[in-house]
């Protein structure tokens, strides 16, 4: 529950924020300050100034004045922690000395073939992050506590975890977390729970349930959900993709509210039941009266009843409800 607070209370607490960061930016030489533009999200300037998108989370961290990490704002100053870029030296090895050898006869040296280079539809932390509806909720256990003090939990942490059934040393866990219901944005009809995958776990102690976080694609919190491991592999790239007869709706985003870039993930209110297959592509248009081509879509990912599909080009922002159609044929 919100606590309210005076106004009085407010301004003040927001000055002592304002005061720390300008502090910060103009001290602390390991950080790059950052304008935010039009457009921009966390995850854009991470991957644009970090290389990895997946150091949002941590970047957020570095910017008490952010409240919330969908919520920034054009001409606002954040910092970029530039330690993040620091790479892992390497120690130089020495070259040994080798023996003197007689020389021997020559020898036909077979060839190697190298496998070929496999492509991908998208790679696998983005289809993992990207998560999928789920029509029921699944779990079969709760992370509801951890050791320390520390709030948010990463790769590498320990937590503790109460399961339906139970378990042993070395099962493995995906970590998820319900993050919105789906209503169907021009029926209303319910559609599922999309599902976020937030990381990877095993159980290291069967006496009193507790797991290492294997893996963290963001900051995990205590409440979380587990529900049991298996493989995923992104798909392999498609040489002549299919463009299906397809009408429907962008339901709903990885960003919650749109989406507006190549690589951006949507998810849309047709699935295999439909006769989508993964790889499958598909054009967006706008919501107007008119039949506006917007961009192209590729299936990167199918459940009986949604799929999620990463961008492949658009002109303007995908939103949700933008209608889903065949792909225009040249």
């Amino acid at each position: 529950m919100l606590r309210k607070k005076s106004l009085c209370g407010g301004i003040i607490s927001l000055l002592i924020i304002f005061v720390l960061c300008s502090f910060a930016f103009a001290q602390d030489q390991k950080y790059k300050d950052y304008t935010i533009q039009k457009g921009d999200t966390l995850w854009d300037i991470t991957n644009k100034e970090l290389q990895d998108p997946f150091l949002w989370p941590k970047v957020w961290k570095e910017n008490p004045c952010i409240d919330n990490p969908d919520l920034i704002y054009p001409k606002q100053t954040i910092r970029i922690p530039l330690y993040l870029l620091q790479k892992e030296v390497v120690p130089e090895i020495k070259p040994v000395a080798k023996p003197e050898m007689k020389p021997e006869s020559p020898k036909e040296i077979p060839i190697k073939i190298q496998p070929g280079r496999k492509d991908y539809l998208v790679g696998k932390n983005l289809l993992i992050v990207s998560g999928y509806i789920a029509e029921k909720l699944h779990s079969v256990g709760t992370l509801y506590d951890k050791p320390g003090e520390t709030t948010e939990l990463t790769k590498g942490d320990y937590a503790y975890i109460k399961t339906n059934n139970i378990v042993r040393k070395g099962d493995k866990f995906y970590i998820i977390y319900p993050f919105e219901e789906v209503n169907h944005p021009v029926t209303g009809r319910y559609m599922g729970v999309r599902i976020a995958i937030l990381g990877t776990a095993e159980v290291v102690d069967e006496t009193d349930p507790k797991i290492l976080i294997t893996n963290s694609f963001v900051e995990i919190p205590i409440g979380s959900l587990i529900d049991n491991y298996y493989e995923i592999e992104p798909p392999l790239a498609v040489d002549n993709p299919r463009k299906p007869e397809i009408n429907g709706y962008v339901v709903t985003t990885l960003r919650r509210i749109y989406a507006h870039g190549d690589s951006d993930i949507v998810f849309i209110d047709k699935g295999r039941n439909d006769g989508l297959e993964v790889g499958d592509l598909l054009a967006t248009t706008l919501q107007s009266e008119h039949k506006i081509f917007n961009g192209v879509i590729q299936v990167i990912s199918t459940r009986p009843s949604t799929s999620a599909a990463i961008i492949r080009k658009t002109a303007k922002e995908v939103q949700i409800g933008d209608p889903v159609t065949a792909v225009k044929q040249e």
